[in-house]
């Protein structure tokens, strides 16, 4: 809990061994208390998108407080194998 709030974990998983490149989440009306690293995360509206590839077999983990939990999804992404 940060100032009473409950802080939540947000975990993305790539179980593929290609890497997901361009992904975009589902953040609708997202906010946190504290601050989101914009070296990883860019927030813009009701879109968010990861600055960094999701590599293969990976998590992609991060955290936010606020009241209320939002229900954050991979929205879009791609896909690249070599």
């Amino acid at each position: 809990m940060v100032k009473n709030t409950p802080e939540w974990e947000v975990t993305l998983t790539n179980p593929c061994s290609c890497t997901g490149t361009d992904i975009t989440l589902t953040c609708d009306g997202f906010k946190s208390l504290t601050p989101i690293d914009p070296s990883q995360i860019l927030v813009a509206g009701d879109e968010c998108s990861l600055i960094n590839n999701l590599y293969g077999e990976t998590d992609f983990v991060f955290k936010y407080v606020w009241a209320e939990e939002f229900d954050i999804k991979i929205k879009s992404g791609e896909i690249a194998c070599s």
